[in-house]
């Protein structure tokens, strides 16, 4: 059975983003790269919201033309753009794809069912993106990990994470790293008890 691992950068405040989905405090430099890219040739499917989708397809296969981007970064893209990719959105009318972003796959509609029968199969991890996405799959109980990586930031306001998930969700944590930059990673699997 595959591990369906959710991430997400945090403000200490607890906001995923902030006002008009701003995501320019987001605290990143080549040790985050370099964990990112750890994570990356860990998964072999991205499972993605409409909203997250199309920051993905905007900016990654853009930065794969970039002539300028380090080794680590060239590496990035390359993962994000070729990885196999389910979107799943109701407002969608389809995907494109282009030698920069392929394997995108569109859901009209969260198919629970074929997500477990997905996450059953032998493979690498899937990675979750997008807030409301990540939120039905956990109240589902199909997210194994939940990755927060807690930015030396407090921003005020914006969108917090798992909003709206109507249920108590006990965590256990299983990992943890410092980063330099003063980001904290925390690694938390669902745990029976508080």
């Amino acid at each position: 059975m595959r591990k369906m691992s959710m991430f997400m950068m945090l403000s200490l405040d607890g906001f995923f983003e902030g006002p008009g989905h701003d995501l320019s405090w987001h605290n990143v430099d080549d040790e985050f790269n370099m964990f990112a890219l750890d994570m990356l040739r860990g998964a072999d499917l991205f499972i993605y919201g409409r909203r997250m989708y199309q920051v993905m397809e905007e900016a990654w296969p853009r930065m794969a033309k970039d002539p300028t981007l380090s080794k680590e970064n060239r590496e990035i893209a390359y993962l994000i753009n070729n990885t196999p990719k389910i979107v799943v959105s109701r407002t969608l009318n389809g995907v494109k794809e282009n030698e920069y972003w392929k394997n995108v796959r569109l859901m009209h509609e969260l198919d629970i069912e074929e997500i477990r029968r997905i996450k059953s199969q032998q493979g690498k991890d899937i990675m979750v993106g997008g807030s409301e996405l990540a939120t039905t799959l956990a109240r589902e109980g199909l997210i194994d990990e939940f990755m927060f990586m807690m930015n030396p930031v407090v921003i005020g306001n914006g969108t917090r994470i798992l909003s709206g998930l109507g249920l108590k969700l006990n965590l256990g944590l299983i990992g943890s790293k410092q980063f330099k930059s003063g980001n904290v990673l925390l690694k938390y699997a669902p745990s029976p008890h508080p």
